[in-house]
């Protein structure tokens, strides 16, 4: 292993935790600065091939969402054959504007492998592997932001 790869393993939890943020916010300038602009990126059902065509589909995707909220944990990093991975845990939970009583909550698998661009890590393929989708109503005392906007930054 390279003598930095407790530094890469910082780096690579603020690209995960950035990615969390940049949703959440709909900071879409922000998220297209923690990945190279060929990522590819494999969810379920879908296969993102660079960073244009994956904000085609994701934008509107969260455009359509009252609020999101990614939870990321347990990073974990290393080195292979193939370069610099990393995983996370994240737990994301969302409602839709079409459907504000409901929440929907996921648990997922980020597998990230990163590249080191001029002195900066991005991440340059994503895979997010569903571990659990539970969507329910959302429980009376629950108290939510009017709009995701509201969590952004007013400076």
């Amino acid at each position: 292993m390279p003598a930095d790869l407790s530094r890469i393993a910082v780096e690579a939890a603020r690209l995960q935790n950035g990615y969390a943020l940049a949703v959440d916010t709909r900071d879409w300038d922000y998220f297209a600065t923690l990945f190279t602009p060929d990522v590819r990126a494999i969810y379920p059902g879908s296969d993102y091939r660079g960073m244009d065509d994956w904000l085609a589909t994701f934008v509107p995707f969260h455009d359509a969402c009252t609020w999101t909220l990614h939870v990321m944990t347990n990073h974990v990093v290393g080195e292979d054959e193939n370069g610099i991975w990393a995983v996370c845990y994240g737990w994301i939970q969302w409602t839709h504007q079409d459907t504000p009583d409901q929440i929907s909550r996921s648990a997922v698998l980020y597998r990230d492998r990163l590249r080191d661009d001029d002195g900066r890590w991005r991440i340059e393929r994503r895979r997010l592997d569903l571990l659990l989708r539970d969507p329910g109503p959302i429980p009376v005392s629950l108290s939510l932001p009017h709009s995701v906007l509201d969590l952004r930054d007013p400076s």
